[in-house]
């Protein structure tokens, strides 16, 4: 896929004059005419036969992006025709979790504050592909002096413990795993879960991008990992989810044990 910048999409954006625009309904409305207008996405073929591909990477509490490139330049937001969709894989099958509306934003200017209060939405800056494959790769929405794509989720197909608008959603790794979500769970118990299903690898990739790994160093995180991995993996086994939330615990106390103490205050930021 051709990498496209922030700058360049605003370039076009420029160029074809977009007027920003909103619908004037409450946030229920506009959420109850999503869930009407995107039911049908349920079945992934549609999605892809309207227009909507895949990019970047699963995210634990997002799951993959599928974006409309089409809707992304029409400077709308629309609720029955969202930029994105995602989708998370349980039991082989792609379940369509939610949707996300998304505008490019020259510097200074700002979200709407519909149908969600500004501080819903979060900023990217970086291209399109990075920023859905590095680790934080989302910022707070503050009319930013840079262009960039400002995204508001709405998870309409999932509930989130955080809210509809929340940009990042910890139930996820439950659906994932078939389980239901714990009632007032920490993230860290979610993020503990997700290791299951593709959070190694993504957890990985923050250590990878914060840190320089002696040899030594690698084998011990991977390690670290393993351990955590085996005991989800036992604890599902065994019904005893109440323990996510401990070797959550006892996996960062592994990392912090091994990487240098100068980069552990970035790292815990990038780490629930």
């Amino acid at each position: 896929m051709k990498r496209t910048s922030i700058v360049a999409m605003h370039v076009m954006l420029l160029c074809v004059g977009v007027i920003f625009t909103s619908a004037q309904d409450t946030s229920a409305s506009f959420l109850d005419r999503a869930r009407t207008a995107t039911a049908k996405y349920q079945d992934q073929s549609v999605a892809i036969l309207e227009g909507y591909r895949r990019i970047g990477r699963d995210f634990p509490a997002m799951g993959e992006h599928w974006i409309r490139l089409n809707l992304l330049f029409d400077g709308r937001i629309d609720a029955e025709h969202p930029e994105v969709l995602t989708y998370v894989t349980v039991e082989g099958g792609s379940r369509l979790t939610g949707v996300a509306y998304a505008l490019p934003l020259l510097g200074r200017e700002s979200p709407p504050d519909q149908p969600a209060p500004k501080d819903a939405w979060h900023d990217h800056f970086r291209t399109i592909e990075d920023e859905t494959v590095l680790p934080l790769h989302h910022h707070p929405a503050n009319a930013s002096s840079m262009p960039r794509i400002s995204m508001l989720h709405a998870w309409i197909w999932t509930p989130n413990p955080a809210g509809v608008f929340a940009a990042d959603n910890w139930a996820i790794p439950y659906v994932r795993a078939g389980l239901t979500p714990q009632e007032n769970a920490p993230w860290s118990a979610a993020a503990a879960l997700s290791l299951l299903n593709g959070g190694v690898e993504y957890f990985t990739a923050i250590v990878d991008a914060a840190v320089s790994l002696s040899a030594e160093q690698r084998v011990a995180i991977d390690a670290a990992f393993t351990r955590a991995r085996s005991g989800v993996e036992r604890d599902v086994r065994e019904n005893r989810t109440a323990g996510f939330s401990e070797i959550w615990t006892q996996l960062l106390q592994s990392l912090e044990s091994v990487i240098d103490p100068k980069y552990w205050p970035d790292l815990r930021n990038a780490l629930p």
